[in-house]
């Protein structure tokens, strides 16, 4: 990529330091600039992701340290429940005292993924209990409505059979048991943890949940190369990119970690379908949909395919130009804080990822075995780089 790599890696510490000057490690943004979303697992679970791959290229322990507070929050949060087969299992709010709702558990569950090797082995055993616990939540349900509401228990969220087996459940919704098939959690909850799950562990349950959800959702892509956002057993049509932005995460870390070759295959040849409709959509200014706009704050992961396109599948000058324009008008101090960062909570955390992808390859989803190469850059120096963005 042309774009210069000391700005994107001082967005990193501009984001970084937001979160710890906002003690986003006690679990919960203090004195949120904007938004009321303080406590919201999937933010804030993006949040660390982002803290750990800002240590990852800076070595800067002070990120990782923010990092592994939140995770040990997240951990001591999630509330015990018994499944339908007795066994025992966790759950945590989407926000307090507002659903189990499967997808954002998906989502910030991956942060403990994130921070795993970076971690003493008393930390992984607690992450990976809660992590496996999460897992069988979604397969077996619950003995009772988790939240004392009077609503049915679960049977388990994961659909077996059928035209839609391998696709995952809301969750709790607007009342009730809600156990059809869901686009969001099947990437995050189904192939996107799932597959980090099985990275950790090994164990083959988790490697077929993962792909089961991964085939689901590349047989839902459309002939424009879009997914629709399924929900409560209908399509809803206003939503254009979010389907498609977290279907994207789940797919990729699928392909990271879930050795497929048939899946991998499925996944190349529909990728230039993909490529086309991410392509035909941007704008002229770089990103998808409307500023600000809650279908346009949920598309930044397409960046990220462009990307990962360009890298894996073909050397295509569009992806390339494509991801570069994105970074290029994020980075613009005109129009940094215009857009949300970091005032909108959900589009720093999601900019943040897509910046560590753009400096080492799937850095936002990987678990590196290796230590991943230091960018040659003082902390000092990106610091003083990020000051302008401070006034946008």
């Amino acid at each position: 990529m042309k774009i210069d790599r000391k700005e994107l890696a001082a967005m990193l510490v501009y984001i970084s330091d937001w979160c710890i000057e906002h003690r986003f490690g006690t679990g919960m943004i203090r004195n949120p600039p904007e938004e009321g979303l303080t406590d919201g697992i999937f933010v804030n679970g993006n949040y660390a992701r982002v803290l750990t791959c800002t240590y990852e290229i800076t070595g800067e322990q002070t990120y990782l340290n923010e990092a592994i507070s939140w995770c040990d929050y997240f951990v001591k949060a999630a509330n015990p429940v018994k499944t339908s087969r007795g066994n025992d299992a966790v759950w945590w709010w989407d926000i307090h005292n507002n659903n189990l709702y499967l997808a954002d558990t998906g989502t910030a569950i991956h942060a403990l993924f994130k921070a795993f090797p970076h971690v003493d082995a008393a930390r992984q055993q607690k992450y990976l209990d809660a992590f496996k616990k999460f897992y069988r939540l979604i397969a077996e349900g619950t003995d009772r409505d988790p939240m004392g509401r009077g609503q049915a228990p679960s049977p388990g969220w994961i659909i077996t059979e059928g035209s839609d087996a391998g696709a995952f459940g809301v969750g709790y919704f607007k009342g009730q048991l809600e156990l059809r098939p869901y686009t969001v959690s099947t990437a995050t909850a189904g192939a996107q943890a799932c597959a980090a799950l099985y990275k950790l562990t090994g164990d083959q349950i988790y490697r077929k949940t993962a792909l089961d959800a991964a085939r689901w959702l590349l047989k839902e892509f459309n002939d424009t190369g879009n997914i629709p956002y399924r929900i409560e057993g209908k399509v809803r049509e206003k939503y254009i990119f979010e389907g498609l932005h977290y279907s994207l995460e789940g797919l990729l870390t699928t392909w990271l970690y879930v050795d497929d070759e048939e899946y991998n295959s499925t996944l190349r040849a529909i990728a230039p379908k993909i490529l086309k409709f991410v392509l035909s959509a941007q704008n002229e200014s770089g990103y998808w949909g409307i500023e600000r706009e809650y279908d346009g704050q949920r598309s930044a992961f397409l960046a990220h395919f462009l990307h990962w396109y360009y890298r894996n599948i073909e050397p295509d000058p569009r992806a390339e130009a494509g991801a570069e324009k994105f970074a290029a008008y994020f980075l613009d101090p005109r129009n940094t804080a215009r857009y949300g960062i970091p005032h909108l909570m959900r589009v720093t955390g999601f900019v943040g990822l897509v910046f560590a992808s753009f400096l080492y390859p799937e850095l936002d989803l990987r678990h590196p075995t290796d230590p991943v190469p230091l960018c040659d850059y003082p902390v000092d120096e990106l610091r003083s780089i990020s000051q302008k963005w401070s006034g946008s």
